[in-house]
């Protein structure tokens, strides 16, 4: 199976080096294509994909057609691969903000289509990518793309509809919690401890963190205050956050973002 991908930044690139360290896929069955020839090159040569000479070229040789380009970019590139995509061809997509249906307008009809909305945990093997199919898209294909994407973390398969949140939580408030380790490290120098010391022991407290909510069935306030003793150290931290509206805070932010998106979905 011949894999292409016509877009080579960042999150390609995450995907790619995850395909290929996996060792489930072969250097020889990946293709690919970017408007810069300094991105081609570079994919060419950590990873051992083949340039195309343009986007037909990938789109026309691919069983898996991975569409890693901007958003503002498909109107252009979608009506440029319709006319040589094959039957068997299913197109993968991580472009935000464009629905199944906003490719349908596009490619021939009948087209198997996949959206996706991986995250930025990528680069290290820990994203976390919602999957959506169309009515297209046979099981064997739905699992090829599921299995490019379980090469840089997890996959859970939702309904369109559920993107929005999905995307919110999983897509931004990534940014919350990097901003919550940045805060310990500074609380951490503060009070005096090395910039190294207070990275790794910020970074660890909250991957533990989560990997315990993983690991077991209590529920995550629960397991706040099994850490919080009665008149201990812990309570007064906590206290203050709750003072604050920390957890409200979360929430507001949560549906700031919901608002926006609705909008440019309208827009």
């Amino acid at each position: 199976m011949r894999y292409g991908v016509i877009g080579l930044g960042n999150m390609a690139s995450a995907i790619l080096k995850g395909m290929v360290e996996s060792g489930n896929f072969k250097n020889d069955e990946l293709t690919g294509y970017d408007m810069s020839g300094e991105k081609t090159l570079a994919a060419q040569t950590a990873f051992g994909l083949l340039p195309a000479a343009d986007a037909r070229a990938v789109a026309a040789s691919s069983d898996v057609l991975l569409l890693a380009v901007k958003p503002q970019n498909l109107p252009q590139v979608l009506p440029d691969i319709a006319p040589v995509l094959r039957k068997q061809t299913v197109v993968a997509t991580i472009a935000a903000g464009k629905d199944l249906a906003f490719y349908a307008s596009f490619l021939p009809e009948g087209t198997p289509v996949v959206r996706l909305m991986p995250n930025i945990n990528a680069k290290v093997k820990a994203a976390t990518t919602a999957l959506c199919p169309n009515a297209f898209v046979s099981d064997a294909q739905r699992e090829a793309v599921r299995a490019m994407f379980s090469s840089v973390g997890s996959v859970v398969a939702l309904e369109e509809k559920d993107f929005p949140v999905f995307g919110a939580v999983a897509g931004s408030s990534v940014a919350f919690v990097y901003m919550y380790i940045a805060a310990l490290i500074d609380a951490e120098k503060k009070a005096g401890l090395s910039d190294e010391a207070a990275r790794k022991i910020a970074a660890d407290s909250v991957l533990g963190s989560a990997k315990l909510v993983l690991g077991c069935e209590e529920d995550p306030r629960d397991l706040a205050r099994q850490v919080c003793s009665p008149g201990g150290t812990t309570i007064e931290g906590v206290t203050l956050l709750r003072d604050r509206r920390f957890e409200e805070n979360v929430i507001d932010a949560i549906a700031a973002i919901l608002r926006k998106d609705e909008i440019l979905r309208k827009g």
